[in-house]
Order: structure tokens, then C-alpha cells, then sequence
């Protein structure tokens, strides 16, 4: 799959965010997935991201997916927006049902949470789980929509750095098992070189559009949150976000 902006315009008021905008997300397989879109707070990122999810329509230009119109895909936001009442279990069953019937639903949704090491709280209410534990719902919740596109913006932002690891590793971990397009968005440079095989900076001036600033590919390598191969790239990373 390849996400095309070609062109696109967007802004709110006076305040252009976007103007004659293009740059492509690809696939790519391992080496190009997930793709992190790094930036400083107002750049852009999170809009760009509701661009692509169709939860904002460019006011000029398109998006689209491999000449196609973009598939309908699965959201991870900042917070995981767990409905109280419901179970973890139900949570994910609520966005299955409809297409799947209920007992397939049942069946994905444990599936899923397995995956992410939760479904010995299937049966707890929001309320009964800590943070990390609502965030692996998301998660959980995210991965069983079956749409080959997961955007993701800044899901670990307010949490812990010991817990943040353990997000995104389970993210790894949802991918080597479910082959998904993931596009994430962080404002965090070490955050992005764990997490991604591509890392594009966006930068905004003010007063001006956003840009493209960077785009590097992430040599795939241990998994380490600090390394030796990827100081080099975030100190890249920094000087591209401290020239904005």
C-alpha cells in the first residue's frame, strides 16, 4: 500500500497548515513499516494524521491509497477512550459486531487481547485496570478492526518511559502477527528510531505551512530504547526539530 498526499491544501481560519502539500507513506514491508511522522507540538503531524484517517477533508489536492481512495482504518488516540460501562472484552466487541455477528466478534476480540497479555481482565470495567492496561484495550481494540491501516497518534505520550517500552514493544509484537500499515505520530526522537523503520520530521515556521524537513530510513538492529547505532540519528533528529 501506498498513502499519496498530492497537493493538499488545509487549514482552520487564517491558520494554513498545508498548502501545495505532497509527500507518500509507503509499505515497503518490514523495512518501511511502522512510519513515524516526528514533529514539535502545532507542526502539523496530528492533523495530517486526520487527514489520512478521512476525519478532515483537504480543502485542495487528495489522499490516496494505491491510486485508490484511502481504506477505512483503525485509530489509536492519545487516550483510550474506553467506554466505562463496558468490559475490556465488550470494549473490543462493540466494533466487531456488526460485521462479524457476536459469537466471531467474541472470539476476535479474545484473540486480540491475548496477544496483548490481557485477557485474564477481559472481564474488568475501565475503572479496574491501571493506565498501561487501558492503553493494551486500545491497542487490543485497534488490531482486531480488520482494516490494513492503523494510524496512531502519540498513544504513550503522558505515560511512564519503563511503560512506554512495554506499549511499543507490544506493538512489535501486534505486528509480527497481524501485518498491518502503521503510521505513528510522536513528538519524542527516541521514541520514533525505537518504534520505526521510517522517520519523517515535519516542521512548521511560523506563519508558514508545514514541511518535510527529514526523511530517513531506521536500519533495523537489537532493540535497544538507547544505542549505539541510533545516537548518531537522534542527534539528526534534534538538530532537524531545533531548526524549526
Amino acid at each position: 500500500m501506498t498513502i499519496a498526499c498530492e497537493h493538499i491544501t488545509f487549514g482552520f481560519g487564517k491558520n494554513t497548515i498545508f498548502k501545495n502539500f505532497s509527500m507518500a507513506f509507503f509499505d515497503g514491508g518490514e523495512e518501511a513499516n511502522p512510519v513515524m511522522l516526528l514533529g514539535a507540538s502545532g507542526c502539523g503531524k496530528t492533523t495530517l494524521l486526520r487527514l489520512i484517517a478521512g476525519l478532515l477533508r483537504p480543502q485542495a489536492g487528495k489522499i490516496s491509497a494505491s491510486g485508490e481512495a484511502v481504506p477505512a482504518a483503525a485509530v489509536v488516540f492519545q487516550e483510550p477512550r474506553l467506554l466505562a460501562h463496558l468490559t475490556a472484552l465488550e470494549n473490543i466487541m462493540l466494533v466487531l459486531e456488526s460485521a462479524l455477528g457476536k459469537a466471531k466478534a467474541r472470539e476476535r476480540a479474545r484473540y486480540f487481547l491475548r496477544l496483548c497479555a490481557m485477557e485474564d481482565y477481559a472481564d474488568r470495567k475501565p475503572a479496574e485496570l491501571s493506565g498501561g492496561q487501558r492503553h493494551r484495550i486500545a491497542l487490543a481494540r485497534a488490531w482486531s478492526y480488520p482494516a490494513p491501516l492503523i494510524l496512531m497518534d502519540e498513544p504513550f505520550q503522558s505515560l511512564d518511559l519503563p511503560l512506554r517500552v512495554q506499549l511499543m514493544d507490544a506493538v512489535a509484537g501486534l505486528l509480527h502477527n497481524e501485518k498491518r500499515f502503521v503510521v505513528a505520530v510522536t513528538h519524542a526522537p527516541r521514541e520514533a528510531l525505537y518504534m520505526g523503520k521510517r522517520v519523517i520530521v515535519l516542521g512548521k515556521a511560523a506563519g508558514h505551512p508545514a514541511r518535510v524537513v527529514l526523511d530517513v530510513p531506521v536500519l533495523a538492529g537489537k532493540r535497544e530504547f538507547v544505542s549505539e547505532n541510533s545516537i548518531a540519528l537522534e542527534k539528526k533528529l534534534m538538530e532537524a526539530l531545533s531548526n524549526e
